[in-house]
């Protein structure tokens, strides 16, 4: 730790959003760098980055005297995580943090809030169990199961299944497991949310994947067997989904956060490129179509920035808009990272030339993790409001010759 920052025990107050960003910026130093080049090099995700957060004190400075996340506070981890141009790392971190939003909203037991300050110093890893083994979004099909059991006299219970995508599982010391509970003999629903101790014999780790992009995030399946303290439960029977639901909220904004840090990264590098690059006897940047569509794309980053400023302003976070932001930054983002490509034309296509093509592959996984497109556009739908009556007086709209 640089020794101009502060320690994590004086972090026990909200700390004002200008010292927060004064904080990241003396962290996120040319170490991180580092760290982020290796991981990309290595496709391991750098578990020193997490210590080295906690160490600092960006976690408990985020969620100093708090149990609901400072949304504005989200934003900025999640514009340096986007900054460091590598998903993997900044995806990672981001279910790190979100892992600590569950377990600080709703972990109540002592065992529950010990694993909680672990993880606010980066001392323990946490990663989350939604998937199961069939993939995909739909969390109302969990196949993992819950049921009571008492170990040696104490409560407990035994949970059961097979996790397909756990990203972060290879390092982590907990998964928050959405799981359903099947004592009342139920096939759906019930679901609950639990925290498994990776380190436990009954829960083995596959390989890691080997994946289209995000190298660094480390994902593999799980396999699951085992007894939980009674303590370990953070959402009790029929509660589940609301709870992991409001975790993937907070990983949705930051992924938001990360898209627009990422755009203006990925603008700027491509505006250079066109100032240096001739074609035809003249710059890029000379050139008409080249440049009105780089403006048009900066202009809709831009109000992709303001749109955060203005969610942050709003106050609590909020599920459907979480939802919204998150999907519509992924999907600009994608846009952006394929024109800037086409831009570079082929030395794009040259890794060891440029990153453009590897920043292409990684945005795609925004499209897919944390919930997808379709997903995510069912909770807007979800929340969208008919104009009954306006549409009833339609015909006074209606010009009569």
């Amino acid at each position: 730790m640089s020794a101009g920052l502060a320690p994590t025990a004086a972090f026990t107050e909200p700390l004002p959003l200008d010292e927060y960003r004064a904080l990241l910026d003396e962290v996120f130093d040319d170490e991180v760098t580092a760290m982020v080049h290796e991981a990309e090099r290595t496709e391991l995700f750098p578990r020193a980055l997490l210590e080295k957060l906690g160490a600092a004190g960006v976690f408990r400075a985020k969620w100093a005297g708090q149990t609901k996340p400072d949304v504005a506070k989200l934003f900025e981890l999640g514009y340096r995580l986007g900054r460091t141009a590598s998903t993997g790392v900044g995806v990672g971190v981001s279910l790190h943090d979100s892992g600590i939003a569950t377990l600080r909203r709703f972990g109540k037991t002592d065992y529950l809030k010990a694993v909680t300050e672990r993880a606010l110093d980066g001392a323990e890893v946490l990663c989350i169990g939604a998937s199961e083994e069939s993939g995909g979004s739909d969390l109302q099909i969990v196949g993992t199961e819950v049921s009571a059991e008492t170990n040696g006299g104490a409560k407990g219970f035994r949970v059961r299944g097979r996790k397909k995508f756990c990203s972060l599982s290879p390092i982590a010391g907990h998964m928050i497991a959405v799981a359903r509970n099947v004592d009342d003999g139920s096939t759906h629903g019930n679901n609950v949310v639990v925290a498994v101790a990776m380190d436990d014999p009954g829960v083995v780790v596959g390989d890691r994947y080997r994946k289209l992009s995000a190298g660094p995030l480390d994902t593999a399946p799980v396999d699951i067997d085992t007894w939980v303290p009674e303590e370990a439960l953070i959402a009790r029977p029929g509660t589940g989904l609301a709870v992991i639901s409001w975790g993937l909220a907070h990983e949705r904004l930051s992924v938001a956060a990360q898209c627009a840090a990422a755009c203006d990264l990925i603008l700027g590098i491509t505006l250079a490129r066109m100032m240096d690059r001739e074609q035809f006897g003249k710059r890029l940047y000379d050139h008409q179509a080249l440049r009105l569509r780089v403006a048009d794309l900066q202009a809709r980053v831009d109000t992709l920035r303001f749109a955060l400023d203005g969610i942050a302003a709003a106050g609590p976070m909020n599920l459907r808009t979480a939802a919204a932001i998150k999907v519509t930054a992924v999907r600009l983002a994608e846009e952006v990272a394929g024109e800037c490509l086409h831009i570079f034309g082929g030395s794009g296509f040259l890794t060891d030339e440029t990153p453009l093509g590897r920043w292409w592959r990684d945005i795609k996984l925004g499209r897919v993790g944390g919930g997808t497109d379709e997903v995510l556009w069912e909770l807007v739908a979800a929340a969208m409001k008919p104009n009954t009556e306006a549409y009833e007086n339609l015909s006074s709209f209606t010009v009569v010759e």
